[in-house]
């Protein structure tokens, strides 16, 4: 039976984020933003639960819009936060029901023109923080509550797949137990640790070669600019590197920054490059290479690369219209809506398709915690993890909620000098102790020396 939940309040904060190395992608490079938290105190049954989740708030993905800068739209994300809390006060019903009335009344008290992938951000937010309130107060993983159903999804199954089918798949969903990491190389990442000047002296690797070294990893997520000649010589030097592994994985990103006629230049480039065969042949997809409107209008068939939305996934509704015009499948992150990553999980079981684990530069912690418990469950091969890499881990957090994680999740991370590092080993991570009641397990989660989320706060 789906829990049903009275939500009495929503508390609202965030936590500055300073990235150890500049992350660059699309049309901008992110050297500081903030964490947004959510704290539901919820009512099921005669029980009061609370319910806790984190998100970063990343400048120009959710919003690309010219005249934005990059606090503009952290601003807009901080806005769809403070709507989405502010609306869910006294709201009763399923995790599915809250969560579908918040993301059809959030964009409506937003500024005309708000994208709808940044509209979703708050909502999103209160929804991670309702699965934790209802995992808890049933007792349940978050992989026991989905096969269950406790978030009330079938009830309100799409058209395009019935409520038992929803059901039937849903009982598919993995516990929590290892995840394999595939690794971001930026634009001006660098490649080799002989070209490496400066930088953090934190411990932690900053070249692709010393990361691969320390952590043995297998798959790479590799960021296009949008030009075919300087992506396919940038991907000459990346395959000069990886070339010397045995078996690896890729996936390439262009995070809208392809024309078509441009991105069928690159293909042609990839697929004629003799230096380049390994690393096709070892590419899994090419993610979101259109803008958002001109994905819609493209079909992604006549590619001879598998391509997925991402940045284009914003409704529920996204996968079906995108898979109708060719592409292949969709990435799914939490901040795009966990509901969503379930339901489209449930979809490509039903008719096929891909399914990616992107990460959004989710910092080790609860955000992490959340996302990748989620990306477990679905199954996906590797996911996207480079938030311990460009942000490091917990900023922010009171030193009692580190050393509790680091002392609860042994596993899972290690002290790296004064902050906590992911424990990394062969390329992934054992994520084992996550699969306890609630949603990444936000107990030792102290919100208290959060600042309140304010469109007046800027992130420094």
């Amino acid at each position: 039976m789906p829990v049903e939940l009275r939500i009495e309040s929503v508390q609202v904060s965030e936590r500055p984020v300073e990235m150890r190395l500049p992350f660059q992608f699309g049309s901008t490079e992110v050297r500081r933003t903030a964490e947004a938290y959510a704290e539901v105190t919820a009512v099921v049954g005669s029980s009061e639960i609370r319910g806790v989740s984190a998100q970063l708030m990343v400048p120009r993905w959710f919003d690309k819009r010219h005249d934005q800068t990059n606090d503009d739209t952290i601003d807009t994300l901080r806005r769809t936060v403070i709507e989405a809390a502010r609306l869910a006060g006294g709201q009763s019903g399923t995790v599915a029901a809250l969560s579908r009335g918040l993301r059809q009344a959030v964009p409506g008290a937003l500024p005309a023109g708000t994208p709808a992938l940044a509209a979703g951000f708050g909502p999103a937010l209160i929804e991670m923080a309702l699965i934790d309130a209802a995992c808890r107060a049933a007792g349940r993983t978050f992989a026991e509550a989905a096969k269950g159903d406790l978030f009330g999804m079938a009830d309100l199954a799409p058209p395009d797949i019935a409520a038992d089918a929803l059901r039937h798949h849903l009982g598919g969903v993995l516990e929590a137990g290892r995840i394999e990491l595939r690794h971001t190389i930026g634009f001006d990442a660098h490649l080799f640790t002989a070209d490496v000047t400066g930088g953090p002296e934190d411990g932690l690797p900053v070249s692709v070669e010393e990361v691969i070294a320390r952590n043995g990893l297998k798959a790479f997520k590799i960021k296009l600019k949008g030009d075919p000649d300087s992506d396919l010589a940038r991907l000459r030097d990346i395959a000069g590197l990886i070339d010397t592994l045995g078996t690896y994985r890729v996936t390439l990103d262009a995070n809208e920054q392809y024309a078509p006629d441009a991105f069928t230049a690159f293909l042609a480039g990839l697929k004629g490059d003799a230096a380049l065969h390994r690393l096709r042949e070892a590419t899994a997809f090419v993610e979101q290479p259109f803008d958002r409107q001109t994905a819609r209008e493209t079909h992604a068939g006549a590619y001879d690369l598998p391509l997925v939305i991402d940045e284009s996934d914003d409704s529920d509704d996204a996968l079906e219209e995108a898979r109708a015009n060719g592409w292949a499948g969709t990435s799914i992150k939490s901040c795009k809506g966990v509901l969503r990553a379930l339901l489209n999980y449930a979809r490509t079981r039903e008719a096929g398709g891909l399914l990616s684990g992107e990460d959004l530069t989710c910092q080790p912690g609860l955000c992490w915690q959340q996302d990748t418990t989620m990306a477990a469950a679905v199954g996906v091969a590797d996911v996207e993890r480079n938030g311990h890499h460009f942000a490091g881990g917990m900023q922010g957090a009171p030193a009692a909620e580190i050393s509790a994680a680091c002392t609860r999740f042994p596993g899972l991370y290690r002290m790296q000098g004064e902050r906590p590092a992911l424990a990394i080993s062969d390329g992934g991570v054992d994520i084992r102790a996550l699969a306890q009641p609630g949603f990444g397990q936000s107990d030792h989660v102290d919100t208290r020396a959060n600042r309140p989320v304010s469109l007046a706060a800027k992130a420094d």
